[in-house]
Order: structure tokens, then C-alpha cells, then sequence
């Protein structure tokens, strides 16, 4: 069964992995509220099971939702010149931005998730799925894509229409193959299969089924072109062409995969984004709560061009010299690079499991929160967001209700080596503010100018292509789970 979801986002895309299914949008206030209810997936559902639905939580405007952003219209402005930049900000930042939960014994209170682009077509994607399992556990996948190198929104499209589709596919799959045993209590569904129990049980063999997902992805990407080019009916030049163009460029991709019954976490991630999670750790002598960080992937980056060892994509760097050197003299493709990379680039993801505890909260984000946030702010940050219960912070008051200034040393998580480019680069004093009732878009406020609303409407103001001189695409998504303390 696909759980119920209840969400404001303003534009919401269901896909299915076979056909396309009617779904109803009530649309109050400009926001938009949705119920869905489907059936338990049983263990020996197929990979083409039509009810694997999949939501993309950020689309591109255009949606049968109308945008939210006149509920962030303040009623009672500033003065003039300051009202305008405090309005701009909340639109910049609301356009493509929304709070939801799911119905169901989930595990998780919330999930937050926003996007703001510099590029256009923008770069970054953020897809959910939610099903009750017949074992009676819940399985939640968020994944959060990023493509660089100029066209890899089209590497990005491609890969996110079917990387979460065949994630969830294959982790099904894996569910056929163990029957129920009372015995192997720590795989959460009660299930084992003899051969991955020897070899680490169920945890294991989805590990290994992530990591093969993803490189299954990859070389159907990057290698079944350039099969067509050895077919004995080869396609034609311009088909080659359109096939081959998802292959060039790269993306990033990272995959949180919720098991709830045992409380397990497993985070899939290859390139540039990055997951991590905040744990209570204890209440100063004021008495607010504190956070600890746990890093939950691997930052792939190397010396090597384009400055990534794992990624999709990037097939000038994992074909052959004679494909290569065929594509440049048949199809006006690139030189070949004469000389080949030290350590391959390949897209087998790191894989991190990490038990859930009560209270604890999963930040995913691209490159652009972390060029400008350290982990230790990002947790420090949504400690507070959750410290001062925002949820119920009003749209409509102005910023100048919200005076207090925070800096990273008044968060409530320790502070970190700072590493961080983007202030340094701005030339701007990290300075947080907590004014949203969105912790995703807290997030990407104070990633960019934070308490300098000024600086911040400044970077919103300007629009592809010059944007992305100035900052990076910010798409973050923030997972609550239940506090059961």
C-alpha cells in the first residue's frame, strides 16, 4: 500500500513505473492537498508493478497547483524599500518549497524539502516513495539528484525518472527472496535467506542491492549507446546523437532508504551531495537541547577532472580511446582525451547504515548548502528551527518580529572546522536568522546571506545565467522522524 500523503508543495508530479493514473489536487489558498491510498505490496510484487508510485516533490512551475508564494506576502510591511527585499526573499525562497507527512505507521512526523535554482533548466531533483510492506514494515526512499557539468540537467532528468523506480524495484525484489523466520528478528521484516545470512544477513544484501542499482543505471546509461553503434542495424546518426546525450554530462545522486520496523537507515550516495543526521545529545544549562552530527556519505572528490571519483554520466571519461575517437569523426563529437585518469570514475555509490532514534532528523542537500554551510551549522540550524517549534510561524509577520541575530557559535551543536567557501567568497559575515515555518527553506535562507536579507535578495534578484556566477543551486530535504521520548 502506498501510504497517504499529506503535503503543500506546489507542485507535485506522481509517476508510475508503468501508466500514468488520474490523481485528485484540492487546492485551498494556493496550496495543495493530497490523499492517495493503495494497496500492501506483497513480496513477490514484480519490478513492473504499477502501484511502486513515486512523487516528485519539486517540479517545474506549471502544475495544475498554483504557487504558494502569496501566502508569503507580508500584511504588515516595513518600510518600503525594506518590505520589497523581505518579499522578494520569501518568494525567492517559497516558489519551490512545501512541508508534508505520510499517513501511517512511517516513522517519520515531517519531511521539508525546497529548491532554489541559479541555473535554468535548473540542475537538482527530489523524488519520495512510501509503502507498507506485507511483512507490516514501512519502506520511505527520498532521493535528491544534481547534475553538473552545463547540460547535466539532462543527465539529471534521465537518471531521476528511473534510478528511484528501479531502487524500489529491485529492493522489492530482495524482499521476495526471504521467507518469514522468527529467528532473524534483526532484519527487520523477519526474514531470511540463507545465502546473504552467511554472508551478513538481510542489511547486507541490501547494500549490495543499492550498490548494483546504481551501477546497473550507469552502464545503461553510458554503455547501451554506444552498443547500438556495433548493432547490425545501427540506428541513425541523429537518433545516436539524441542517445548518447544523457551519457556526456554527470550528475550526483543520493538515495535514503527508511526501513521502519527496525529502525534502520541506509544512505546510497554518489558525487557531490551529501546526507547527514542530527541526534539529540543533551540540554545546556539554559536548558534547550543539544545535537551531535553523523555523517552519513562520502564526499567523492578528487584532483581528477571534473573534480569527482564517483559519479553518472561522464562518458568522455569511462568509454574507451575508439569510442571515442569514433564519436569525434562520426558524430562531430568531442577530441578523445588523450590521456586516461589515474583511478576510473565510477557511479558505485558509497552505502552508510545508521539506526534511527527518536528525535533524530536527516538532512539531504546539494552542493550549494554545503559550499556555504559547515555539517556542525546545518545541524545547529535545523536544532534550533526545532528548539523554537517554527512550525508555527506565522507567513504573514515581519522580519523585524524576528530580531534576534544567531551566529555559529550560539547554535546548539559544536562547532566545526570551517571549510566553507561561499561567505568567504561574498565577502559576508555568517549570520543566522530563524524566521520560516519551512526548516528546508531555514536551510537554504541562511545559505544564502542568512540575517543579511539584503545580500540574500541581492543573489535572488539576479536570473540565469549570471545567477550561477554568484551562487549555486540549494535543494535540501529535511526528514523529521517521530519523537517518541
Amino acid at each position: 500500500m502506498l501510504h497517504r500523503l499529506r503535503c503543500s508543495f506546489p507542485h507535485v508530479v506522481r509517476s508510475l513505473k508503468s501508466r500514468q493514473r488520474p490523481f485528485l489536487g484540492l487546492a485551498i489558498a494556493t496550496v495543495g492537498t493530497f490523499f492517495y491510498s493503495r494497496r500492501v505490496i506483497q513480496a513477490d510484487s514484480s519490478e513492473d508493478d504499477p502501484e511502486l508510485v513515486i512523487y516528485t516533490l519539486l517540479s517545474q512551475p506549471g502544475s495544475i497547483i498554483a504557487s504558494p508564494t502569496t501566502l508569503y506576502r507580508s500584511s504588515n510591511p516595513d518600510p518600503e524599500e525594506k518590505a520589497d527585499e523581505q518579499t522578494m526573499v520569501r518568494m525567492g525562497l517559497g516558489a519551490l518549497a512545501g512541508y508534508g507527512t505520510i499517513e501511517g505507521n512511517t516513522g517519520i512526523r515531517r519531511f521539508d524539502a525546497t529548491s532554489v535554482p541559479s541555473s535554468a533548466p535548473r540542475l537538482n531533483n527530489t523524488l519520495l516513495s512510501s509503502n507498507k510492506m506485507s511483512t507490516n514494515s514501512s519502506w520511505t526512499i527520498f532521493t535528491l539528484h544534481e547534475g553538473f557539468l552545463g547540460s547535466g540537467w539532462f543527465n539529471m532528468e534521465v537518471l531521476s525518472r528511473s534510478l528511484h523506480a528501479a531502487v524500489l524495484g529491485n529492493l522489492v525484489g530482495l524482499l521476495s527472496r526471504y521467507e518469514h523466520s522468527p529467528e532473524h528478528s534483526d532484519v527487520g521484516s523477519m526474514m531470511a535467506y540463507a545465502e546473504e545470512a552467511e554472508e551478513g544477513g538481510f542489511d547486507n544484501a541490501v547494500c549490495q542491492t543499492l550498490k548494483q542499482t546504481f551501477l546497473d543505471m550507469d552502464n545503461l546509461m553510458i554503455h547501451r549507446p554506444i552498443e547500438l553503434l556495433a548493432s547490425r542495424e545501427p540506428l541513425s546518426k541523429p537518433s545516436i546523437i539524441a542517445s548518447i546525450g544523457a551519457a556526456i554530462p554527470g550528475s550526483s545522486a543520493l538515495v535514503a532508504f527508511y526501513d521502519h520496523e527496525p529502525r534502520k537507515l541506509r544512505v546510497a550516495n554518489t558525487g557531490s551531495t551529501r546526507a547527514i543526521l542530527g541526534r539529540k545529545s543533551g540540554l545546556k544549562e539554559n536548558g534547550h537541547q543539544t545535537y551531535t552530527v553523523h555523517v552519513l556519505s562520502e564526499d567523492h572528490t578528487s584532483a581528477m577532472a571534473p573534480g569527482l571519483s564517483r559519479a553518472f554520466g561522464l562518458g568522455p571519461y569511462k568509454w574507451s580511446f575508439d569510442v571515442q575517437k569514433q564519436l569525434h569523426k562520426d558524430f562531430m563529437g568531442d577530441p578523445p582525451l588523450n590521456s586516461p585518469l589515474k583511478a576510473p570514475i565510477t557511479a558505485e555509490p558509497s552505502v552508510t547504515t545508521i539506526d534511527v532514534q527518536p528525535g533524530d532528523f536527516l538532512v539531504m542537500g546539494t552542493s550549494g548548502l554545503w559550499n556555504s554551510l559547515t555539517n556542525e551549522e546545518v545541524v545547529g540550524l535545523v536544532g534550533l528551527w526545532v528548539n523554537r517549534n517554527m512550525t508555527s510561524a506565522s507567513l504573514d509577520a515581519p522580519l523585524s518580529q524576528y530580531q534576534d541575530v544567531i551566529l555559529p557559535s550560539d547554535l546548539p551543536a559544536p562547532i566545526g572546522q570551517d571549510n566553507t567557501t561561499m561567505y568567504k567568497r561574498w565577502g559576508v559575515e555568517k549570520r543566522f536568522i530563524c524566521v520560516d515555518n519551512n526548516v528546508a527553506q531555514h536551510l537554504s535562507r541562511n545559505a544564502l546571506g542568512g540575517a543579511d536579507v539584503s545580500w540574500t535578495a541581492t543573489l535572488l534578484a539576479h536570473t540565469p545565467p549570471r545567477s550561477a556566477k554568484l551562487r549555486d543551486d540549494v535543494t535540501v530535504t529535511v526528514v523529521l522522524f517521530d519523537d517518541n521520548s
